[in-house]
């Protein structure tokens, strides 16, 4: 059996919600249900339609085309045409209408069915998995802190603090094809999957993540994913911030 519940909000120094997300409708006879987060970027309310689409136009492929592929080949080809297929939707809004040059999105989606997970992924939102009182981070982020770490160039207590922490590497709709990561993985009972965007994960620590999961792991998903944007905005809050909780018993 599988719970839910996710909460997005506007930070405290941000005048509009670029942040969103999705869950789908839980199915009992596949044990399966399926979440988004997307994170916006562009000027005037830009990044708010490039989320909005990704969310929109990946659940809707998502949802017609489901049940129908249970298999893991066909589910990997599916979430990576959904994605693919708005990034080019999203690519042909930004270049074709006034007020939507540049824009894109971040897109972080994760499946659960039974025993078993799949998340595609692209930008710097991220997707955590908390297991036996271990708190891992799944996703990998496409920014330019990243890449600098992995060379070696920074250390990780200088990517805390970096002036340009918030710079990423890949979205969805910048460019007419994207590279989709795919990751997947088993689930266990008393798993819980984080789905996130870099207003939580920034301002948070890991530690800080894990406590908050684990000491109120009493709460309902919704009030989870409520908490630990609390405890986002009083760090300060600044950005969009977004939250979304899965669990297996």
């Amino acid at each position: 059996m599988l719970r839910w519940g996710g909460c997005t909000d506007v930070g405290q120094t941000r005048p509009i919600n670029e942040d969103g997300y999705y869950i789908s409708d839980y199915s009992s006879k596949f044990d399966a249900i399926y979440a988004i987060v997307a994170d916006g970027m562009g000027g005037h309310r830009a990044g708010e339609i490039a989320s909005g689409l990704a969310l929109g136009l990946v659940s809707e492929a998502v949802n017609r085309r489901f049940f129908a592929q249970m298999n893991a080949q066909g589910l990997k080809e599916l979430l990576a045409e959904a994605v693919r297929e708005a990034n080019r939707m999203i690519y042909e809004k930004s270049v074709s209408e006034i007020g939507c040059d540049g824009m894109g999105t971040t897109i972080t989606l994760c499946l659960v069915f039974g025993n078993y997970a799949m998340i595609a992924h692209v930008g710097d939102s991220r997707a955590y998995m908390l297991r036996g009182g271990a708190l891992h981070q799944i996703t990998t982020d496409h920014s330019l802190v990243q890449e600098l770490l992995r060379k070696g160039q920074i250390t990780p207590e200088e990517a805390e603090k970096h002036p340009q922490k918030n710079v990423i590497t890949r979205a969805l709709g910048t460019d007419t094809d994207v590279d989709i990561d795919i990751y997947e993985f088993s689930v266990c009972s008393g798993d819980c999957i984080l789905l996130c965007s870099d207003g939580l994960s920034n301002m948070l620590s890991d530690n800080e993540i894990k406590e908050a999961l684990m000491h109120e792991k009493e709460k309902s998903e919704n009030a989870l994913a409520e908490g630990l944007i609390d405890l986002a905005n009083q760090k300060g809050g600044y950005d969009n911030i977004t939250a979304v909780i899965l669990k297996k018993d």
